[in-house]
C-alpha cells in the first residue's frame, strides 16, 4: 500500500483537529443533536438561540414516547451528526490500524486487502463525523 493510499488523518493526525464546520453556525429550525440527550442519537430542532446556549425542543421524555418539551443546553456537546460519538471512535480505530498497517503495505495477501476494504468503507462512512465535529 503506498503512501497515496492513505486516508488523510493516517497521513496527517493534525487534521483530526481541525474543524471545517463552525460551532457557532447554528440557525433556527436546524435539527441537531446533544450529547446529554441519548448520546446524540434523538433529534432535536434548534428554537432558540443564546451566546452559549440552544433552546431545544424535541423527547426528552426517558420513557414516555411522542412528548415534545424544550429546554436549554449549552452549545458544548451539540452535534450535526446523529450517533456521533459511536461514529468517531470507530473512524479514530479505522484510522489506528490504517496506521499500524504501514509496515504491511507491499503485502498481497487477502486478509490485508479485505481489512484495509473495511477500513476504507468506515472512512467514507464516517467522513461527516470529521467535517462536522461536536461543539466544545
Amino acid at each position: 500500500m503506498s503512501n497515496e493510499k492513505l486516508s488523510n488523518e493516517a497521513k496527517n493526525p493534525a487534521l483530526n483537529k481541525g474543524a471545517v464546520s463552525c460551532c457557532r453556525s447554528f440557525q433556527i429550525g436546524q435539527t441537531v443533536y446533544h450529547r446529554n440527550v441519548y448520546e446524540h442519537k434523538e433529534p432535536l430542532k434548534i428554537v432558540g438561540i443564546l451566546e452559549d446556549k440552544l433552546l431545544l425542543e424535541g423527547d426528552f421524555s426517558g420513557g414516555t414516547h411522542n412528548v415534545i418539551q424544550r429546554d436549554w443546553l449549552p452549545i458544548k456537546g451539540t452535534s450535526r451528526i446523529y450517533n456521533h460519538a459511536f461514529k468517531l471512535k470507530a473512524r479514530k480505530d479505522a484510522i489506528a490500524i490504517e496506521t499500524l498497517a504501514i509496515p504491511c503495505a507491499g503485502s498481497q495477501d487477502n486478509t490485508f486487502k479485505c481489512m484495509m476494504d473495511m477500513v476504507h468503507a468506515v472512512m467514507a462512512l464516517t467522513n461527516d463525523v470529521s467535517l462536522n465535529p461536536e461543539c466544545e
